[in-house]
């Protein structure tokens, strides 16, 4: 993260965490299983991280701003963030369980099929912040609003 943070260093963090998962996916196809479970912990660390930062700072702002809209409610944010982090932790028990399968290869062929599905979800999450949150956020809050919710957000960082 840079110093100077905005609502698009936040949307930017999708990338990172994109990279994180793709790492991860690699070292799974490469039969490095320390390293894929590691790499999938550090991204379920990044992940949980920036949902808190939106559970905690972001959407509270966006509810109190009436940010709302259809397909953009704090229901479906939470929904998805919970979802998220549910398939996230079972990926992490799968991965760690692949040391002791007795066929690496197929359950690594099962986990993909299920990262598949996370990705897709995650695309999809990613999408709708990057078209409904941050532009409703950036279009209602004013410029000392985003000032003090960034230092909230990222206190060791506010100088």
């Amino acid at each position: 993260m840079t110093a100077k943070h905005t609502f698009a260093s936040i949307l930017a963090e999708h990338s990172e965490l994109e990279r994180l998962f793709e790492k991860h996916q690699r070292a799974l196809l490469s039969r490095d299983l320390d390293g894929a479970v590691a790499t999938l912990k550090t991204f379920e660390n990044e992940l949980g991280r920036h949902i808190a930062i939106e559970d905690q700072v972001l959407l509270p702002l966006y509810a109190a701003k009436g940010g709302e809209v259809e397909g953009g409610t704090l229901a479906i944010f939470h929904a998805e963030h919970r979802k998220l982090q549910e398939m996230t932790t079972s990926l992490v028990r799968s991965s760690e369980a692949l040391e002791s399968s007795s066929d690496v290869l197929g359950s690594i062929l099962k986990l993909l099929d299920q990262e598949a599905l996370f990705k897709g979800l995650f695309s999809h999450h990613a999408t709708r912040e990057k078209n409904l949150l941050f532009p409703r956020l950036e279009a209602c809050t004013t410029a000392a609003e985003r000032k003090r919710v960034f230092r909230k957000a990222f206190p060791a960082s506010a100088a």
